[in-house]
């Protein structure tokens, strides 16, 4: 005969070692620090803060089955939860059996859920809060009986919606009138077990057991490859975004006062880029994410490991640029949309961030894989998405399914609703340790990529085309021109406007010719010749440089700042006897006027004095280097390693310490002397029950008393 199961403590005891290492992965929070033993598990899983974490983590069926145990009486059967949300046990075995299995709820025959969760769920599946007014079930179902009779329609319409109604005409006054409805102030609400009793005593209507497939056009292809190709398109031409951060070391984007990069930077880099705000927000985004571009306050710069980067194949580059963005914690699709406060979202800052995004990517990425042959709808994700995260706001998840769709076709994973060659490997690589990942999405990008073309044909109309994808000793060409068309075959053209920026940005054009030349199936066309040449005669009549901070003094005060050991770090450069620029700011350059022995003065562009505060704000923040976060705990020792310490404490062969006692006391529900110290230094000794352990305190009933009190653990002994 079976024992009964008498408290979570007894149920997790029975668990075996492979059902306690699944509790481990999927609450990890339990086991940070490891318990010492099953019962301290069982009393921090029964935590409040716990028990709402896990609540989090539910499916919409799992979800269900929580609502109707917080509405059902405690030791209710599997059988009566099953009709309680409108289908058979059998139907709910696979949701109960995870809800077990995460302790949420305990029991065998008659299950218990987690009390923190009966208390905090006040209004489960709409219905109102229990009250000591409300009707018994009995009364309850008189009352529903005998209006049904006068207002069939009504009643049918309150029966699954939410408990507060709304109206005060003659309906409402009927209402009131049988007790279908009573008066909350001036509002209207159905007592719960009135509620009940309209939905003839379920919880809910219906019970959907399995996640929904996304749905959409069949998957189509009018030429056998078309869709690959297109995917490595796309890979290449991220790629080829991602290296238009060379350019930030000669035009660096600026830095928001509260981080960021500024829209307008962003729409002139696009521009520059010949893409789309969208994608190339989406390259950078995860750039940053991958810990390649940073920023020192001021402006945004290629970080140390960019270099290291670059000099990877083009198939590893894009390997690591995917890993980056689907365990990415930012969308960058948000851009320039108001968060919540109204502010607008900037790229590179936390405003994109979002809690948890990275666990409903992959969700709808595992999803996609298992429809390969549709095309998935938008509204199709979304409702798979809600599924698997009933908790998440609807607009979150609309959010998040747009963006998935979006930013995965900028980097090749996605096209039109479903994953491509390259994003059935990212899902695969998802569970994967890094290199292992990296390993597997480089080689599918290879694999499916046609070889790299390093020839070039040209034109005398100075146009450039490369008959298939560039290789990397190609890739200077897009610096000096515009391009026409891309696709199968590269085409580019040199403009005055093209070789005048690549002349700006310090390229060589002798080095072009000589690349030219050894590239070229044909001559060099004069034309293009004379071109590089004659724009390389006229570059540099006219110099530009970059200045932070004006400096104007007597040519005899200047000289003196010059000289000075401090001014060093300046870098003054002498426009004229009584003018100098810095590339240090305002504030800095007053600092360093200080510590030369001079009493300089913070003016505006219109010389007149500003406040010495304003100069100093303008310096930025450091650098960010935490750019690879978590989504919440994580399991800090194998789960295997701490389910077997976890069963060695329980078998007595480790001393267990005052909260890991207390910690056992609450899960076995038992009774015992708490000796409590007194402001006096005595010790007062209780007969009592512990009840929760949270943040140092302890919640405990003295026995034979109805209330209950709270002390610091601090000020508690055991015998």
């Amino acid at each position: 005969m079976t024992a009964v199961i008498r408290s979570l403590a007894d149920s997790l005891r029975r668990f075996g070692d492979d059902r306690l290492e699944a509790l481990l992965v999927a609450r990890p929070d339990l086991a940070s620090p490891l318990p010492r033993g099953i019962g301290p598990l069982a009393a921090r899983a029964a935590g409040a803060t716990s028990a709402r974490r896990a609540l989090e983590a539910l499916t919409l069926p799992e979800l269900h089955l929580v609502e109707a145990l917080a509405v059902l009486e405690d030791g209710a059967s599997p059988a009566q939860l099953a009709a309680a949300v409108s289908a058979e046990p059998a139907t709910i075995a696979p949701a109960l059996e995870r809800l077990l299995t995460l302790a949420v709820v305990w029991g065998e025959d008659e299950l218990f859920l987690l009390r923190p969760l009966r208390e905090g769920l006040r209004t489960p599946a709409g219905l109102a809060p229990e009250s000591a007014e409300d009707p018994s079930p009995e009364e309850a179902r008189a009352r529903v009986a005998r209006a049904r009779e006068e207002h069939p329609e009504a009643l049918d319409a309150l029966a699954w919606g939410p408990s507060t109604v709304t109206g005060h005409g003659r309906l409402a006054a009927a209402l009131l009138a049988a007790g279908i409805v009573v008066a909350d102030g001036e509002a209207l609400h159905i007592p719960r077990t009135v509620h009940l009793a309209l939905r003839d005593g379920r919880v809910r209507r219906t019970h959907v057991a399995q996640r929904p497939a996304p749905t959409g056009p069949e998957r189509t292809e009018r030429i056998p490859g078309s869709h690959d190709a297109q995917a490595v398109e796309r890979a290449f031409e991220a790629l080829r975004l991602l290296g238009t951060v060379r350019g930030f070391d000669e035009d660096p984007p600026g830095v928001l006062r509260r981080g960021g990069l500024p829209q307008r930077d962003l729409r002139r880099l696009a521009e520059r880029a010949g893409t789309s705000v969208l994608s190339l927000a989406t390259v950078l985004q995860t750039a940053w994410q991958a810990g390649l571009i940073g920023h020192d306050g001021q402006e945004w710069r290629p970080a140390r490991e960019w270099d290291a980067h670059r000099q990877l194949s083009p198939e590893r580059r894009w390997a690591e640029l995917a890993l980056a963005w689907a365990r990415g914690h930012h969308l960058a699709a948000v851009v320039g949309t108001p968060d919540s406060s109204g502010t607008g979202r900037s790229l590179l800052s936390d405003l994109t961030r979002r809690d948890g995004v990275r666990t409903r990517r992959g969700s709808l990425l595992q999803a996609l894989r298992t429809s390969p042959a549709v095309e998935a709808t938008e509204e199709s994700l979304a409702a798979s998405l809600a599924w698997a995260f009933p908790l998440v706001p609807a607009e979150v998840i609309r959010e998040e399914t747009a963006a998935l769709l979006s930013e995965g076709e900028v980097l090749g994973v996605l096209d039109s609703g479903a994953l491509t060659v390259l994003g059935q490997e990212l899902v695969l690589a998802l569970d994967e340790e890094i290199t292992v990942a990296d390993a597997r999405l480089a080689a599918v990008l290879e694999q499916a990529a046609p070889p790299p073309v390093a020839e070039v044909l040209l034109d005398a109309d100075l146009t450039a085309v490369v008959p298939g994808r560039p290789a990397e000793s190609l890739l200077p060409l897009l610096d000096w021109t515009e391009p026409v068309s891309r696709g199968g075959a590269l085409t580019l053209r040199f403009t005055t406007a093209s070789v005048r920026r690549a002349l700006g940005d310090g390229r060589d054009g002798e080095a072009l010719l000589a690349l030219l030349e050894t590239v070229s199936r044909t001559p060099v066309p004069q034309s293009l010749s004379y071109l590089l040449r004659d724009e390389q005669r006229r570059h540099g009549r006219v110099q530009v440089s970059r200045a932070s901070t004006v400096l104007t003094a007597e040519a005899e005060v200047l000289d003196l700042l010059q000289s000075a050991p401090e001014a060093s770090s300046l870098g003054l450069h002498r426009l004229a006897p009584t003018v100098a620029v810095t590339l240090g700011d305002p504030g800095f350059a007053l600092q360093v006027a200080r510590q030369a022995g001079l009493s300089p003065q913070a003016v505006g562009p219109d010389g007149r004095p500003v406040d010495e505060q304003l100069a100093h704000s303008l310096r930025g923040g450091p650098v960010d280097d935490d750019l690879v976060t978590i989504d919440g705990p994580e399991l800090r020792v194998p789960a295997a390693e701490a389910v077997a310490r976890l069963r060695a404490a329980d078998a007595g062969q480790a001393e267990l310490s005052l909260t890991d006692r207390l910690l056992d006391a609450i899960a076995q529900e038992a009774e015992i002397p708490l000796g409590i110290v007194d402001g006096r230094g005595g010790v007062v000794v209780k007969q009592a029950r512990p009840l929760s352990l949270e943040g140092g305190r302890l919640r405990a009933r003295e026995t034979g008393r109805d209330e209950e009190f709270t002390v610091l653990v601090h000020r508690v002994t055991l015998g």
